[in-house]
């Protein structure tokens, strides 16, 4: 069957009125994380699961953050589609309460809206037209709603990873954008950058040396680094953000110690030792220039490696290809986001990410997500994996 006959056929049995209800229960559930309770949607899960017919594990790293695996199908290959079930808190400025959802103008409000429930709500919904729709097909498709994505994922897909679920592809709901697709994603390193000097009285500071005006001498060249390093032509260039800053113990003291954190996202052809090696050699050049500099590279307290998806993969050639057919035309591009796509990735599992997103409303107040758009994902989405598992 033709990809564009598929699409239709799941287009025709989509009931979207269903998918704005899943919605309003996932949002009407406050899972704000920290401290992440995603357990409190278990019924609604459990329940969701059971209407399309999936056999579900859950896996626990702890009882209140629970992963859960709704599987149909046994064969190869397999294919997921995971989207978490946690969200950021609220914070001020919502016209309405934040828990509260609400349609208007063709648009859902509410947290977690668009960041990531209402494309867990598209995955159910595409994936339980494909039931009814009666289409068969050889693989196995996993339905995941995992916990813990927005601090780290230690308790969600990491752990999941530990106890051994890799699925032959994935497909993560979670970056990217209505008409762009990530295949690729930087690489970060959070450090310390530690600035020593001398203590004097603040009246007369020439007998001191003051290490927050040193190290804001570095700090200053930033905005312009240039890392001079070849990399893969598909990112952009490696960023520095200054993240925060710390040092001093009085007005009338002058410093004797100041941190900073930076953030360096880097791109595939680029090291951490890259990184920090070029880090220090610019730090010797201040060195060289004024005698009274010392700073240091301080703990690295995050790492994250870049990756890419090959080209030739098929997961690459589905969305293509079925993205074509369905007149949804895509961009193939790569990310300075970090998402759970770089944990499967870099587990051997190709992973692509695309969100219903055209306004880029995550994290903020009035959070939102376009219902045309949430079904526009769950025709594409669901086409892109019985492609592969057919």
């Amino acid at each position: 069957m033709e990809i564009n006959e598929v699409a239709s056929k799941i287009k025709s049995n989509l009931d979207k009125e269903e998918m704005i209800d899943f919605l309003f229960k996932l949002i009407e559930t406050e899972t704000v994380n920290p401290p992440g309770d995603e357990y409190l949607l278990h019924d609604t899960i459990m329940k969701c699961m059971e209407e399309i017919g999936a056999e579900v594990e859950i896996i626990s790293k702890d009882e209140k953050r629970p992963n859960y695996i709704g599987r149909i199908g046994k064969g190869k290959p397999s294919v997921a589609i995971i989207s978490h079930t946690d969200v950021v808190p609220a914070g001020e400025g919502w016209t309405r309460h934040p828990f509260q959802p609400y349609e208007k103008d063709g648009k859902i409000y509410g947290r977690g809206a668009l960041d990531n429930k209402g494309c867990l709500a598209a995955s159910w919904a595409g994936i339980k037209a494909l039931v009814k729709s009666g289409l068969k097909f050889n693989g196995t498709i996993y339905l995941c709603a995992v916990s813990d994505e927005e601090m780290g994922s230690h308790f969600g897909v990491e752990y999941m990873v530990e106890k051994g679920f890799k699925p032959d592809y994935a497909i993560v709901p979670d970056n990217g954008s209505i008409d762009t697709a990530v295949i690729g994603e930087k690489g970060a390193v959070w450090f310390d950058l530690e600035s020593y000097g001398k203590q004097s009285h603040g009246s007369t500071p020439e007998l001191g040396v003051n290490a927050i005006i040193k190290l804001s001498k570095l700090i200053s060249d930033f905005e312009k680094f240039n890392f001079n390093l070849k990399y893969d032509s598909r990112f952009t260039p490696p960023t520095i953000n200054v993240g925060t800053i710390s040092g001093g113990n009085a007005p009338n003291i002058v410093a004797s110690r100041c941190k900073v954190t930076l953030d360096v996202r880097y791109p595939v052809g680029i090291t951490e030792n890259m990184i920090l090696e070029k880090m220090s050699s610019h730090i010797g050049l201040l060195k060289n220039k004024d005698k009274d500099v010392d700073i240091r590279l301080g703990e690295i307290s995050t790492r994250h490696y870049p990756h890419i998806i090959e080209q030739n993969s098929k997961l690459i050639d589905a969305f293509k290809k079925t993205a074509h057919e369905i007149g949804m035309p895509l961009k193939f591009e790569t990310s300075a986001g970090i998402t759970v796509a770089k944990i499967l990735n870099l587990n051997g599992v190709p992973t692509i990410t695309h969100s219903p997103d055209a306004d880029k409303t995550w994290h903020i107040a009035d959070e939102f997500v376009k219902i045309e758009n949430l079904e526009k994902c769950a025709v594409l989405w669901t086409s892109v994996i019985y492609e592969l598992v057919k």
